[in-house]
C-alpha cells in the first residue's frame, strides 16, 4: 500500500525545517528505500516550496537531478528488471543520504580573525556590526570572520578591552573572557580585563549578564563582576569606573595603590619586571594619574612623589630608597 504523496511531501518539508520526529525520519528513509516508490517522490517543481537553509546551488542541482532520475518512468523488460530494481534501491538510498547531509550539513568550524597588541601599545578596532573595541596592551581579541550574522555575534578576549557595542547588536552579542566567563551584552559600554589570576567585567552603561558554570550576575552601571581563579568564585562589587576604564583614554588612575600593585600593572602593560631593594618599599602608596603607555613618565612621577630612587635597565626596574 502506497503512502499518501501529500504525506510524503509533508515529511520532506518537516525534514528541511528541522521539525521532523525520529519516527517520521524513519518513515521517510524507509519509503525512499522501498522498490517501486520512486513514482511517489516529489517532483523537482514540488521541491521549490521546501525551505532549505544552507543549501548551496551545486548541492541543490545534484539532489534534484537524482530525484528527477527516480521519477522518470523507464520501460521494464524481464531482462533488465533485476538490474532496474537494484539501481532504484541504490539510488533511493543515495537520495536519502543526500537529503540528510543536505538539510543537516556539518556545522562549519569558525575561522577566527585575531588581533593582538604588543607591550605598551593600544589599538581601536571596529567590528563588522559597528561595535568598537579599544584593545589595551598585551591583549588579544578574536572573532568569527565567517558567520558574523544577527544572533551569532561572538568574540573572545584575553587581556583587556573596552567595548562600545553597536545598538543593533543588543542582545545578540557574546564575549568570552578567558576560558571561565561569558558576557551577554544587552546594549552597553563595558570593560573586560581577563588575566591569568582574575577576570574583571566593569559596566559603564547599559546592562550585561556575566556567568560561569555556577553563577550568573546581571550588572548595573557602576558595578563590576570579579572572578577569582584560585577559588572559582564570581562576585559582584561596586566599581570605580574612572579608575578601572580610564586607560582607554590614555589615563591610568591610581588611588592609594601600593608600589606592589603598580609593579603588577607595569608587568602586564610593559612586560617589565619590578623588584624592590627592601620589602617595605612595596607597601608605599601612591595616588595620581599618569599616561597609560608611557613607562618613563610613570617612573618619573613616582620618583618625585615618593621618597624613592628608581633604576631602569633593559627589562628590569629596581626601586630603592632615595640616598
Amino acid at each position: 500500500m502506497y503512502p499518501d504523496p501529500a504525506y510524503i511531501k509533508t515529511l520532506f518539508i518537516k525534514h528541511a525545517n528541522g521539525t521532523i520526529t525520529p519516527e517520521e525520519t524513519s518513515q521517510l528513509v524507509t519509503f525512499l528505500q522501498q522498490d517501486g516508490n520512486e513514482a511517489l517522490l516529489p517532483l523537482p517543481e514540488e521541491m521549490e516550496d521546501i525551505p532549505a537553509p544552507g543549501m548551496d546551488t551545486a548541492a541543490t542541482s545534484r539532489i534534484l537531478q537524482q530525484l528527477t532520475t527516480l521519477t522518470t518512468p523507464q520501460p521494464a523488460t524481464r531482462r533488465g528488471l533485476l538490474s532496474r530494481i537494484v539501481t532504484i534501491s541504490a539510488a533511493a538510498a543515495a537520495v536519502a543520504a543526500a537529503i540528510i547531509l543536505l538539510y543537516h550539513p556539518a556545522k562549519q568550524r569558525p575561522v577566527l580573525a585575531t588581533i593582538s597588541t604588543s607591550y605598551g601599545h593600544m589599538k581601536k578596532i571596529m567590528l563588522p556590526d559597528g561595535t568598537t573595541v579599544t584593545l589595551n596592551a598585551n591583549s588579544t581579541l578574536q572573532y568569527d570572520s565567517t558567520s558574523w550574522n544577527p544572533g551569532a555575534r561572538e568574540v573572545w578576549i584575553n587581556g583587556q578591552a573596552f567595548f562600545d557595542v553597536a545598538p543593533d547588536a543588543a542582545g545578540k552579542f557574546m564575549v568570552h573572557a578567558g576560558e571561565q566567563l561569558t558576557v551577554q551584552v544587552l546594549g552597553t559600554r563595558f570593560n573586560i580585563a581577563a588575566r591569568a589570576q582574575s577576570i574583571q567585567v566593569v559596566l559603564n552603561s547599559g546592562k550585561v549578564k556575566v556567568e560561569n558554570k555556577a553563577t550568573a550576575l546581571v550588572l548595573q552601571p557602576g558595578e563590576m563582576a570579579y572572578y577569582q581563579a584560585t577559588n572559582g568564585q564570581l562576585s559582584r562589587q561596586t566599581a570605580d569606573t574612572l579608575q578601572l576604564t580610564g586607560w582607554k583614554d590614555n589615563q591610568k588612575v591610581f588611588r592609594d595603590a601600593t608600589l606592589s600593585d603598580i609593579a603588577g600593572f607595569i608587568k602586564e602593560q610593559f612586560g617589565i619586571q619590578v623588584t624592590f631593594a627592601t620589602p617595605q618599599l612595596s607597601q608605599l602608596q601612591f595616588t595620581g594619574t599618569t599616561p597609560v603607555n608611557d613607562l618613563d613618565m610613570l617612573l618619573n612621577i613616582l620618583t618625585k612623589s615618593l621618597d624613592i630612587r628608581i633604576d631602569k635597565q633593559n627589562n628590569q626596574v629596581m626601586i630603592m630608597l632615595a640616598r
